[in-house]
């Protein structure tokens, strides 16, 4: 059987107090014992003997207005390590709206951190007294190394802005205008009410407006109609002329379908996704094409893809007479 060991009391006693030591001895030998150091109004500084000041200007300022207050610190002989106080953290400031603004350069002599405070009503009397522990090195170890100074209360005076004072400015007018009218004169002969022709004339203006604007876009664009017409007649000779020289090229068939298809794209507004017989008869409806039309219209892509895997023969000749008098159908719609 093993034999279970037991911690005596005085041994853990021994090794707390031999912890504490080592902490403390060390804690010296670094410069400053941390068991004793504030855990308020300390901001780091060190000397052997510290003083603080408030700086007010100007001592008379308006509600919610700013005025600069620089705490004034001399006798550190760590000036740069000093931490700046943070007034929005100390509740005797919360009477202030408190910024912070850039600090002057520090040096050996002083340190000076600049604030701009706010009084929030008229009943802030005082920029508040400021308490400030440091270390000194000096004194006899424990809580005397961390003694206090204190930045002394400042009076200030608080006053509410200057109202502005409306001025009176008298109207510069005829006598008669200031006296009231009462009676009939006021509204005259009556409210307006308009008569039969007036309703009918502004029931025929809408009407009567858009045929004038007809008359006056005729009258600048004479050419309009016929320009459309023109296109259109344009298309169908371009698209002919490709048919009649398909017999010329190695594959006539191909090049009848893709002259008719370029003649409806350019007659038609069809979709660039209608590609196959079916799809162009569907647009082609869709465009208020009679449907007879419209289905003798997709036969001849369809004769055109049967031609392609044919024997030669005269069935190029066929299908350009089907596909010209596939356009003469379509262009008799315009």
């Amino acid at each position: 059987m093993t034999q279970r060991r037991t911690l005596h009391p005085r041994s853990l006693v021994v090794g707390c107090l031999s912890f504490f030591l080592f902490t403390f001895s060390f804690s010296i030998a670094n410069g400053q014992p941390a068991f004793f150091e504030p855990k308020e109004d300390y901001y780091k500084a060190k000397g052997r003997s510290l003083r603080v000041k408030w700086e007010i200007e100007p001592p008379t300022v308006q509600v919610s207005s700013d005025f600069r207050a620089t705490l004034v610190i001399t006798g550190a002989q760590n000036p740069t390590e000093i931490v700046k106080p943070d007034l929005r953290k100390l509740k005797a400031f919360d009477v202030f709206k408190v910024t912070d603004i850039a600090d002057p350069p520090r040096d050996a002599k002083e340190v000076r951190f600049a604030y701009k405070l706010a009084p929030r009503n008229t009943s802030v009397k005082e920029v508040p007294e400021l308490k400030f522990h440091y270390f000194n090195a000096s004194a006899a170890p424990g809580p005397k190394q961390f003694p206090s100074t204190r930045a002394e209360a400042v009076e200030i005076t608080v006053t509410e802005p200057p109202k502005i004072e409306r001025q009176i400015v008298p109207l510069d007018a005829p006598e008669f205008l200031f006296h009231p009218v009462t009676g009939q004169d006021v509204l005259g002969s009556g409210p307006f009410v308009p008569c039969q022709w007036a309703w009918l004339a502004a029931a025929c203006f809408g009407p009567l407006a858009a045929f004038g604007w007809l008359l006056v876009w005729r009258r600048v664009y004479p050419d309009a109609a016929r320009l459309a017409r023109l296109r259109r007649s344009r298309a169908a000779r371009r698209a002919n002329d490709l048919i009649r020289k398909a017999s010329r090229t190695p594959d006539p068939p191909a090049l009848i379908a893709n002259a008719l298809l370029g003649y409806l794209r350019a007659r038609f507004p069809l979709p660039e996704s209608a590609a196959t017989p079916a799809e162009i008869a569907t647009a082609l409806k869709d465009q208020n094409v009679p449907d007879e039309i419209a289905e003798r219209t997709s036969d001849v892509f369809r004769a055109c893809d049967r031609a392609r895997f044919a024997p030669s023969g005269d069935n190029e000749l066929a299908l350009a007479a089907t596909a010209e008098a596939a356009v003469t159908r379509l262009e008799a719609l315009a």
